[in-house]
């Protein structure tokens, strides 16, 4: 590991740790304005930093192997380590949004149902608001400082400072509409004074579920090894046919993966002539920095000979019996 690159994983290791000391702040000032108000909508806040405690703890964790070069143990890296630690971190935020989707709606079919719903003590909620919206607001900076900082590659530190903005956004509008809702009293929509709580936690529901249902999709693609986008692609052949040009080396096909915060490259090569094993080597390391630097993150690549690619080679049709 180069001094470079151990400076950045420092870096992103302290920004980590530090997110898990102020999630854990924010979810004990959520748990408590839940306790101090009766409202759900401060419970689920609560409840989503409570998520990000643990996820920024497994993310510190990741954070130390990702950059490990490949063992026996591990012959192909450590890199699908980030993808599952997306894919884990947002099935535990769809069961949270699950849970408080259906506290509220449960309220909602009891208020219908003539139940009475105990008024919420709204005095800790604009303290509540200021002091975890600010909170998020810092944390958000912090995270997306060190991973522009980290050469801006780190799916972790991205994915945590979007979860910070939702957090601020979430909290103050939360807070707002609360501290607005006896405002609907002696109005027409008065009634729907004493389950602005509920209805409040619906919406939270709905705006927070986007966010991990689209990561999800993601480290499930990339588990699964799907290739990487179309953008990413049309870059790694431009760099790879100038690479090639003036070469005895004809390119037949390549392949892109993205995997968390690296992509492996893959290229099927058919020699016009004999090779030395030491032009290979040396091809395949100037693949790595070219296209590292075109990709701006971290690629790994392997350089295959052969004269018919495995994939996207397409078989003979085979000829009907007389």
């Amino acid at each position: 590991m180069t001094h470079s690159t151990a400076m950045a994983r420092r870096l992103e290791l302290r920004s980590l740790r530090f997110g898990v000391w102020a999630n854990a702040v924010m979810t004990l000032a959520g748990l408590s304005a839940h306790v101090l108000t009766g409202s759900s909508a401060l419970l689920l806040d609560g409840l989503y930093s409570a998520v990000l405690v643990g996820s920024s703890l497994i993310a510190s964790r990741i954070c130390r192997n990702v950059v490990r070069p490949p063992d026996r143990g591990w012959p192909y890296g450590y890199e699908g380590q980030e993808a599952l630690y997306v894919l884990f971190r947002s099935l535990v935020l769809l069961g949270v949004i699950g849970f408080g989707f259906s506290s509220a709606f449960a309220t909602l079919i009891a208020w219908w149902g003539g139940a009475v719903i105990s008024p919420l003590r709204l005095q800790p909620v604009a303290i509540y608001t200021l002091a975890i919206t600010g909170c998020c607001a810092l944390l958000a900076w912090r995270h997306h400082r060190d991973w522009r900082r980290t050469g801006s590659v780190s799916l972790l530190l991205q994915t945590e400072a979007r979860n910070a903005r939702i957090d601020a956004l979430i909290t103050l509008a939360t807070g707002l509409a609360l501290l607005a809702s006896p405002l609907f009293l002696g109005t027409p929509l008065s009634a729907l004074a004493s389950i602005t709580d509920a209805l409040l936690v619906l919406l939270v529901s709905l705006v927070l579920l986007r966010e991990p249902w689209m990561a999800l999709r993601q480290a499930m693609a990339q588990a699964a090894g799907c290739s990487a986008d179309q953008d990413v692609l049309e870059r790694t052949r431009a760099v790879l046919m100038q690479q090639l040009v003036g070469l005895q080396l004809q390119m037949m096909d390549f392949t892109v993966q993205q995997l968390g915060r690296t992509a492996f490259v893959v290229v099927y090569i058919n020699p016009v002539e004999p090779q030395d094993g030491f032009v290979i080597d040396g091809l395949r390391h100037q693949i790595d920095q070219r296209c590292s630097s075109a990709l701006g993150r971290p690629v790994r690549s392997e350089v295959i000979l052969t004269v018919n690619p495995p994939i996207h080679h397409l078989d003979p049709t085979p000829q009907a019996a007389p």
